[in-house]
């Protein structure tokens, strides 16, 4: 049986990648921010009509550009089938590493908006970007901040876009995937929006939380399960088809890092 492995890399080789990687994100976002605010946010006040797809479209090369930059990084994409086009979703997914935004913008073709705390709108370039495309800020300290996001959401899905939201809350330090939050699956089912449950593996690994430093050679895989519909689920049997799309992902997790799902 073949098992998931990735290289770890000594100290100054992950220095030396650290750099390369940070210095590309620098590079590389503040080219995609001027195409965003040059380009494609004015055209696509034109022509998206309010979905600002053009604008997360080049969110979508951003990601891909900068993992093709790194040269220990690479992406594995699996049940890209389980999307169906012309679709909307709520994409739920676990949380390891800040690295898991720039693995899924990268893999899914899908418009979709996350959830992204506010202060990150206010970094130049990056936070300028996030604005044009429409990404919801969010003040986890605030009720209210709160309440604003999700009325946010539910306009999001009324126009047919798909929302990306982590269910576990904040991210994973030993890379289980922990308690679900019941807020995305209602959403989801007050929308009459299927739940698309996606599984990401080698993003924690490669940057933990609180580090600025590669550990890892790492590959990211982003694998995409079978939609669900909530659509008939009362608030209780909710609760048990949360539990069902959790359990269904952590053992996609597991046959991921035992090599069954690549």
């Amino acid at each position: 049986m073949k098992i998931y492995k990735e290289k770890r890399l000594g100290v100054l080789a992950g220095l030396f990648y650290s750099v390369i990687m940070w210095g590309g994100v620098f590079l590389l976002t503040i080219f995609f921010t001027l195409m965003d605010l040059i380009v494609a946010f004015p055209l696509s006040l034109l022509i998206d009509k309010g979905t600002r797809r053009l604008v997360h479209q080049v969110s979508i090369f951003w990601a891909q550009g900068i993992i093709a930059w790194n040269p220990i990084w690479k992406l594995v994409v699996t049940g890209l089938g389980n999307i169906q086009k012309g679709k909307h979703y709520v994409v739920v997914a676990n949380h390891q590493s800040l690295l898991d935004i720039l693995a899924v913008c990268a893999a899914l073709p899908l418009n979709f908006r996350f959830l992204a705390k506010k202060e990150l709108f206010y970094v130049p370039f990056m936070g300028w970007a996030m604005s044009c495309a429409g990404y919801v800020p969010l003040d986890r300290a605030s009720h209210e901040s709160g309440r604003k996001a999700i009325k946010r959401i539910t306009e999001l899905l009324a126009m047919r876009l798909s929302v990306l939201l982590f269910p576990e809350g904040t991210r994973s330090l030993d890379g289980k995937i922990h308690a679900f939050k019941m807020g995305a699956f209602k959403l989801a089912r007050d929308s009459n929006v299927e739940i698309l449950p996606v599984v990401i593996e080698g993003t924690g690994r490669a940057l933990p939380k609180k580090s600025i430093f590669l550990r890892n050679r790492s590959k990211f895989i982003v694998s995409i399960g079978k939609p669900v519909s909530l659509e008939n689920f009362s608030d209780r049997s909710m609760e048990e088809v949360k539990e069902k799309i959790r359990h269904e992902m952590i053992s996609r997790l597991e046959r991921i890092r035992h090599g069954k799902d690549l």
